[in-house]
């Protein structure tokens, strides 16, 4: 037996059909069971009649086609019953990035007359629009068309999808609910797509790249936060106040990001970027295309409807500046984003910004080592502690950046007013720490993090 409200869906497609085809329906008065008759033959719950085949009818979505029995929207139907409106309700499917636009409907009739038309603001908020067409007089079984005039992406009613310009077929019908009240459905129910920005997910290398805020398109040109994703492949960044530009730089080379402009100015060279760089969610957006041109990079693109994948293909001009920087080829990570290379042969402390393969350097700093009767540890360790002075009466050293026992980086030997007692840099001659100038190990204690990687070699 079919369920009760499988052969009311099924009855109401039915008679649709019919009305439209010129059939005429007819209600038993008074049973329990809806009933339904077209050309002859009566439709209820136990009736073995086969209901049409999916190929001669669409199948309904979860939002219905007709308003609820009661409401304004399906009035009782009587015979001779005149309506003058038609209902219209949308339900918006939600996007990422909503753009703000006015939907316009319009009613014809199935002659082809406009008989009303609706516009209705549609944004980011939006969640149901219903619009109310005023029309002539007309009966039960009537049919209009709709149009998609602008303002939308799409359409769903049923399985079928309308783009904007695209009419869609309506016929009013009657039903009978579940008390067995004839109620007319002059309302019709569909899904709406707001126009909207894909989603980009980006990667660089293959390898997916988190950006926030995240990548977009805007004016059909994706656009990145500048910023982290130049950070996040090495580069440097800042921002000039005094110019409103956004500085990307590899080395002694930059792209100058002119905010509100599409001018930009790469490694020298001035050229039109493909979007202007704009301010959106506190970030500077630029334009991708434009940023992996100026890296030689490829950009790999697969589009789907609601998501744009982007691959950014990796930088030779990139690589070849980190390769070109001893540290990158020996694969050493730090648990921050900083990285102390000591290189006793040299009496060199170099402390680098970055992460795995591509270190930067950011200071370079002459020191003492071990004397040859109390060498220098070497390995790989992490900076563990510090303290603000190991004291010695006449004179103390400090800040002392622990790393091993008591292993530590720290100042040369300095007289309790802070001027120095022994300030020897370059030579063995220590207990085995690494000395620094006052000014080195003061900026060292100020940015190292502890955690920081501390790398001594021979």
């Amino acid at each position: 037996m079919l369920r009760r409200s499988i052969i009311k869906r099924l009855t109401s497609l039915v008679l649709s059909s019919a009305l439209l085809a010129g059939a005429v329906p007819a209600f038993a008065a008074g049973d329990d069971e809806p009933t339904i008759t077209i050309n002859g033959v009566e439709i209820t719950e136990d009736s073995s009649t086969q209901p049409p085949s999916a190929t001669d009818l669409p199948e309904p979505t979860s939002a219905p086609m007709a308003a609820p029995a009661g409401s304004a929207a399906a009035p009782a139907a009587e015979t001779g019953t005149k309506y003058s409106t038609v209902t219209v309700d949308l339900t918006m499917q939600q996007k990422p990035y909503t753009i703000d636009s006015f939907a316009v409907l319009e009613l014809y009739s199935d002659t082809g007359e406009l008989l009303d038309s609706d516009s209705m603001w549609v944004g980011g908020i939006t969640t149901n629009l219903t619009y109310v067409f005023d029309v002539p007089e007309y009966s039960i079984g009537q049919s209009f068309r709709l149009r998609l005039a602008g303002g939308l992406t799409n359409l769903r009613y049923y399985d079928n999808l309308y783009t904007e310009g695209s009419y869609i077929d309506l016929g009013t019908y009657s039903y009978k609910n579940e008390n067995g009240e004839a109620v007319a459905a002059t309302s019709f129910a569909m899904d709406a797509t707001p126009y909207f920005q894909k989603s980009v997910s980006l990667s660089y290398d293959g390898v997916p790249v988190a950006l926030t805020p995240g990548a977009r398109v805007v004016d059909g040109v994706t656009l990145v936060p500048i910023a982290q994703l130049a950070q996040y492949i090495g580069l440097d960044t800042y921002y000039d106040s005094t110019y409103n530009t956004q500085v990307v730089s590899l080395g002694g080379n930059a792209i100058y990001f002119n905010l509100g402009t599409d001018y930009t100015t790469v490694f020298g060279t001035d050229l039109t970027a493909t979007h202007p760089t704009v301010w959106l969610d506190d970030s500077v957006f630029a334009s991708l295309r434009t940023f992996a041109d100026a890296l030689g990079c490829t950009l790999e693109v697969t589009d789907s409807p609601d998501m744009l994948y982007v691959n950014m293909t990796s930088s030779q001009m990139v690589n070849d500046y980190f390769n070109n920087i001893p540290i990158n080829s020996r694969g050493i990570t730090s648990r921050t984003d900083y990285l102390v290379w000591i290189s006793l042969s040299e009496f060199k402390v170099r402390v680098y910004l970055g992460k795995q393969y591509q270190w930067k350097p950011i200071r370079e700093m002459t020191c003492a080592i071990g004397a040859p009767e109390s060498p220098t540890i070497t390995g790989s360790f992490e900076y563990q502690y510090s303290m603000p002075r190991w004291d010695y009466g006449t004179y103390y050293v400090g800040p002392c950046l622990v790393f091993y026992g008591n292993y530590a980086i720290h100042s040369v030997f300095l007289y309790q007013d802070g001027s120095e007692y022994d300030g020897r840099v370059g030579m063995q001659l220590s207990h085995g720490c690494i000395r620094l100038k006052k000014a080195d190990i003061d900026w060292m204690y100020s940015m190292i993090p502890i955690g920081t990687r501390i790398y001594i070699t021979p």
